[in-house]
């Protein structure tokens, strides 16, 4: 049984054991390392995750499969764009991958955006990440410019919320 749900407060083991694993798993993803987010404080990870867990400026969601995470996704608010949201750390566990968990995350992720005033939301994808830009276009997700950074190598995406 798959079941799909904001992270609670108090939930920060929770999240950084999915976490970690998504970074461990699929580091050509990610701009965190699964060893930077080793040296992050107890602290730290209760701070992130008791913060996407309550109010309207962001929030990750996590897919359980039999009780077992195995899928994550967040978004959030974009400083100074108020309505516009970052998609972040999405991940979903290999064997989970092809059967819908991440299109159901990403559907949870523009629910919540729409009951929480969003009119935009971007993902950026990184260069080699092929499945993932693939995915977000067929989710309907467009190129765009607008959010793209010299920083970053990869591509913006971006998806109005209905």
């Amino acid at each position: 049984m798959k079941i799909i749900r904001r992270i609670r407060i108090g939930e920060f083991d929770l999240f950084k054991q999915i976490r970690l694993r998504a970074l461990k798993e699929a580091p050509y993803a990610f701009s965190s390392t699964y060893e930077s987010a080793l040296q992050r404080s107890e602290e730290s990870w209760r701070e992130q995750a008791d913060n996407s867990a309550q109010g309207s400026d962001r929030a990750t969601f996590i897919t359980f499969s039999d009780d077992a995470p195995v899928g994550i996704a967040a978004l959030y608010r974009v400083e100074n764009q108020t309505s516009v949201g970052a998609m972040l750390q999405v991940w979903v566990a290999p064997e989970h991958r092809g059967t819908g968990v991440a299109r159901d995350l990403i559907d949870a992720i523009f629910e919540w955006a729409g009951e929480n005033n969003f009119r935009m939301i971007l993902s950026r994808i990184r260069d080699g990440n092929i499945r993932a830009q693939k995915f977000y276009t067929k989710y309907g997700f467009s190129n765009s410019d607008e959010f793209s950074s010299s920083d970053f190598d990869g591509v913006c995406l971006v998806k109005e919320v209905m």
